[in-house]
């Protein structure tokens, strides 16, 4: 089974770097049609994995989660021209990414089997993939003089992503009562950072309280600043060493 869940999402980012090559040359229709079968392949891959260790929780599975959650997003942008080659160029470099850092590690805790881990973890990769399409409107925004739309979707995606963290932050503090007797444990790093990202966009969500940051420029730069800040504090710590996919070889 693991060589078959390493293969389908080797399979995966060779399509979704294929399909940016096809958005480049502007070949919409394949590009489309590349990303979902990189989405379908990837969602297999995922669906593999999670079964075979179910009810324990895959651990530093959020960088395979992210790639599909935020391709899926794509599709309907890409097709409908809206898209960039932003969009497929930050699919790709994620999976990329969780191709050759591989951070396989499963403990076989009891307190796994509580459905508020599982939530904890699948609310919390759903919330990266919409502060990474956040970032991602915004970046079009800094290089697009007409950005009247694109605003609308980086603040929409921006507040999907926040009402999915505080979603995630929640079931990991049930999830940590049920386990452990408290709502927070305070020796865990990943607690500080997961909160620190929450902080960054509840600030964020208050910007109309400022008005000079308000403005369309400086409102892009802050949502790209945060998706940076999501990935260095969140991401980056799931990552493992790097190894050659056996698939490349």
């Amino acid at each position: 089974m693991s060589e078959f869940i390493q293969s389908s999402f080797l399979a995966a980012t060779l399509c979704y770097i294929t399909s940016l090559a096809f958005m480049l040359r502007r070949h919409i229709v394949g590009a489309t049609f590349l990303l979902s079968v990189g989405c379908f392949c990837n969602a297999l891959s995922l669906g593999v994995r999670y079964y075979t260790s179910f009810p324990l929780l895959p651990l530093y599975q959020g960088a395979y989660f992210v790639p599909c959650i935020l391709g899926v997003c794509c599709i309907k942008p890409v097709f409908s021209r809206s898209g960039h080659p932003v969009h497929l160029l930050t699919i790709s470099l994620l999976a990329v990414t969780a191709l050759f850092f591989p951070n396989d590690y499963y403990l076989p805790f009891l307190q796994f089997k509580t459905l508020f881990s599982h939530l904890f973890f699948l609310f919390g990769v759903v919330g990266k993939a919409m502060f990474f399409m956040s970032g991602i409107w915004a970046v079009m925004i800094l290089i697009k003089s007409d950005d009247s739309g694109n605003i609308k979707k980086m603040s929409t995606t921006t507040m999907w992503g926040f009402f999915f963290w505080t979603l995630s932050i929640f079931s990991g503090a049930m999830w940590s009562y049920l386990g452990w007797g408290s709502p927070v444990i305070w020796d865990d790093p990943l607690l500080s950072t997961t909160m620190a990202v929450w902080l960054y966009y509840t600030l964020f969500l208050h910007l109309h309280l400022i008005p000079a940051l308000y403005r369309p420029v400086p409102r892009s730069v802050l949502a790209l600043l945060g998706s940076v800040t999501m990935f260095v504090s969140t991401c980056v710590p799931e990552l493992g060493i790097f190894r050659c996919p056996g698939g490349l070889l």
